[in-house]
């Protein structure tokens, strides 16, 4: 490798340069990326000095799925993308921000919407942690007004469908309240011809 230094530069200098020169020509640079995704887990520190954001507290996953966008995160802070990038460091795309004009909020909050998966614990660490990095990327005036948690549990649920024809038909099932779930369904079908029937459900003792 040719000099770089001036041709007055001292010997001193000289031999530095040519000391590095010999260091570097032994180092394998094709494996020196700055991508958050694939750079080496040492330089992720120093991606966040560069990029002049804290990932104090983050786990490995997480200080790079932040790094990703925080050149973004900082051009566009007060935004909503920015704020649902900085959430989205955490929970991925298992969380979503709504400001308070898409909930009929109080003017200036906004609110979390959590879907709990096996990826990802829902937790006070975790939660923690999304509201810090929201924080930085929210507008001063905007405050958290709520966390919503969805949760979906799948499994066997069987069901029958009755047709009656009479006269006078009560039926009164149990109230269930703010609970959704989904299921595959078995349906059987039965047609009684009387004059009345009342269905109740049954009492649990």
């Amino acid at each position: 490798m040719s000099s770089i230094l001036p041709i007055n530069e001292s010997d001193l200098q000289r031999a530095v340069e040519k000391v590095g020169t010999l260091t570097l020509e032994k180092l394998d640079l094709s494996k020196i990326t700055i991508n958050p995704l694939e750079c080496d887990a040492s330089l992720l520190s120093h991606l966040a000095v560069d990029f002049d954001v804290s990932i104090a507290g983050l786990d490995e996953s997480e200080a790079r799925a932040y790094l990703q966008h925080a050149r973004e995160i900082k051009y566009y802070i007060g935004s909503p993308w920015a704020v649902k990038k900085a959430a989205a460091s955490i929970f991925g795309e298992n969380i979503q921000v709504e400001t308070w004009d898409k909930h009929e909020g109080v003017p200036g909050t906004y609110k979390f919407l959590i879907e709990v998966t096996p990826e990802k614990s829902v937790n006070d660490e975790n939660i923690n942690k999304t509201i810090k990095l929201v924080d930085e990327a929210k507008r001063e005036s905007m405050h958290l007004s709520g966390i919503t948690i969805n949760m979906k549990n799948s499994g066997l649920y069987k069901k029958s469908i009755t047709t009656l024809s009479s006269e006078v038909g009560t039926v009164v099932p149990k109230v269930l309240e703010d609970i959704y779930s989904g299921f595959f369904q078995n349906i059987g079908t039965t047609i009684y011809m009387i004059e009345m029937v009342v269905i109740q459900p049954q009492m649990e003792v």
